[in-house]
């Protein structure tokens, strides 16, 4: 029986994990394959999952939580945070701790009778979330190759919005990475999130309780392929990757609806796909006109339905580069909440699509490396932390690749601004 693994890197990674934890622990009586990601030993269950942060602070917060039976080798951290620099996480402090990270990954994945895949959930704006990420995950590689999957769960920098002047930098030096460890990348920025959830709910505010509980409902939503279907879900973002290094996806999550929304309605089959595909529910916000290597579906209800979708318009008419039909899977379970003020519907859904138009994000973020370097604007910042200079122009060369390899899709040499809208940015 095989089992996925879970790592939850740096504070967002924490935050989005706890939070998925308390997720799965709400469904847990219903699944049918409860050692997926639990160790059952007698009458408890405990996570296969290893939360990482370089200081202490989030993961006693998860420690907290006493509703689910975390082992205490499900907890790695130090004393000191990265200071949002990726080379604290890679080459200084990071060093210090990554060795028992992968100690207490072997001592659970032993007791596992074959590992499937590493679900990981980190923020690469962050100096462990970048700098951490990109150590362990190498190391993983050695260890395991490519035959266990890795699927990241990832937060990118927004177009707009940050708190971290260090984040362009550090996404800048994790894209490799992404390009090298990962078979999948679920991409999303707060900047996105925050939008739909205002977009789907009437809310004071928002904060990143949300935030976290839109991410842990899409990693529970995938999981639950193999929790509640007992269907084999190794290949399903395999399937999305036309060619092996474009496995970049944005997902589109709904539908949300707050508890004491007495007027609230459950859509119809083609309400839910129309509203599931709007551009304005993108978890990772790209120009307008999209154009799809892939695309998939993948909604939750619990009553079974063999023919969702299959003959929906709004999914044959989507542009697709090599006109096959979009993917649709269910996952046969009920819809479940954390957070108290949200309603559980009968049904929710996520869109994920390989959307070529990422290109223009990845030439945004490009744009916004060349301006700071230019300056060498907090170069030191690194370098003092033992990372060589040259590594900057190297990270700058793999995002370059990265876009060129979306450019050689056919049709683009032909107009290298297909993928722009006129009032792009």
């Amino acid at each position: 029986m095989s089992s996925a693994f879970h790592i939850h890197i740096g504070g967002a990674g924490v935050m989005i994990g706890d939070m998925l934890w308390k997720l799965y622990e709400k469904e847990h009586n219903e699944t049918t394959q409860k050692n997926y990601i639990y160790q059952q030993i007698d009458d408890h269950h405990h996570p296969l999952a290893l939360f990482a942060d370089l200081d202490d602070r989030m993961i006693h917060e998860v420690q907290r939580n006493k509703q689910v039976q975390f082992k205490k080798n499900s907890f790695l951290y130090g004393q000191e945070d990265a200071s949002n620099v990726y080379a604290r996480g890679t080459y200084t402090l990071g060093r210090e701790i990554v060795d028992k990270g992968l100690d207490f990954i072997r001592q659970q994945v032993e007791m596992m009778d074959r590992l499937d895949q590493f679900v990981i959930t980190t923020s690469i704006s962050g100096g462990t979330g970048s700098g951490f990420s990109e150590l362990l995950l190498s190391r993983l590689n050695c260890d395991y190759g490519d035959k266990v999957k890795k699927n990241g769960f990832i937060i990118f920098p927004s177009s707009e919005m940050s708190n971290n002047i260090l984040g362009v930098y550090n996404a800048m030096f994790s894209i490799q990475m992404t390009r090298e460890y990962f078979q999948s990348i679920t991409m999303f920025d707060n900047q996105s999130m925050y939008n739909v959830i205002d977009h789907q709910l009437d809310l004071d505010f928002v904060d990143y309780s949300h935030i976290n509980n839109l991410v842990a409902q899409i990693i529970s939503q995938y999981t639950g392929l193999r929790r509640f279907n007992s269907s084999d879900n190794s290949k399903f973002f395999s399937n999305m990757c036309p060619y092996p290094q474009m496995h970049y996806f944005i997902p589109s999550f709904g539908k949300m609806t707050l508890i004491n929304d007495y007027n609230r309605k459950e859509l119809d089959q083609s309400q839910f796909i129309k509203y599931l595909t709007k551009k304005e529910l993108k978890l990772y916000q790209c120009p307008q006109n999209p154009r799809h290597l892939s695309t998939t579906l993948l909604f939750r209800q619990k009553e079974v339905n063999h023919f969702y979708g299959k003959f929906d318009l709004t999914l044959q008419n989507l542009d697709h580069y090599f006109n096959q039909s979009p993917r649709i899977f269910q996952c046969n379970s009920s819809n479940y909440q954390i957070i108290p003020e949200f309603a559980e519907m009968k049904k929710t859904g996520t869109f994920f699509s390989n959307d070529a138009s990422i290109v223009s994000r990845f030439k945004l973020l490009g744009a916004q490396f060349d301006k700071v370097y230019a300056k060498r604007a907090f170069v030191w910042c690194y370098v003092t932390e033992g990372l060589e200079e040259s590594e900057f122009s190297q990270g700058r060369e793999s995002l370059a690749n990265l876009e060129n390899q979306y450019y050689e899709i056919k049709g683009v040499n032909d107009s290298p601004n297909a993928f722009y809208s006129n009032n792009e940015f």
